[in-house]
């Protein structure tokens, strides 16, 4: 990632966004996003934290690096948080992809159809239909479903520990 160019400040002392401090002296907190489940299902497959899990459809040892959220097929997908959708994509084991990225924060919503309904670049706002269900082909093994994952820096994250 680039860093930003320092500006020039016509005062002798750094501004308060700066140095992380308030003029009370109080830390700056960055706004938290807030995160809403994609649809209504239940989670049926937890988010893995590195821990291999054994893949029923293709047979193999792997991480789950999202979870997995049961919906009939057809049923609409949301964004979970507000953010600008960087990537829209089909995928030959996952599907139609939907990438919503907020910050250093970046949502997969992966087994959508093809209903998708929004574009890169485009701003979307949480509950914003992104597009519904489909099918999953690295999954198909499983009942019909979302799988929703969450990078913070990179790193994968329980997007369920993310939901107020």
């Amino acid at each position: 990632s680039s860093q930003p160019q320092e500006q020039p400040s016509s005062s002798t002392e750094p501004a308060a966004s700066e140095t992380g401090l308030e003029q009370s002296g109080e830390p700056v907190s960055s706004p938290k996003l807030q995160f809403v489940l994609p649809n209504n299902g239940e989670i049926f497959a937890d988010f893995s934290n590195k821990e291999l899990v054994k893949n029923e459809t293709l047979g193999d040892w792997r991480t789950h690096n999202g979870i997995d959220i049961s919906a009939v097929t057809g049923t609409a997908v949301t964004a979970a948080s507000d953010g600008i959708v960087t990537g829209v994509h089909s995928d030959p084991m996952w599907g139609n992809v939907v990438k919503v990225t907020s910050g250093e924060v970046v949502m997969t919503y992966a087994g959508l159809g093809d209903d998708i309904a929004v574009s890169v670049d485009q701003q979307v706002t949480a509950g914003e239909t992104l597009g519904s269900v489909g099918q999953i082909p690295c999954e198909l093994s499983l009942e019909p479903h979302l799988h929703f994952d969450v990078q913070v820096n990179g790193d994968y994250v329980d997007p369920a520990s993310l939901v107020e």
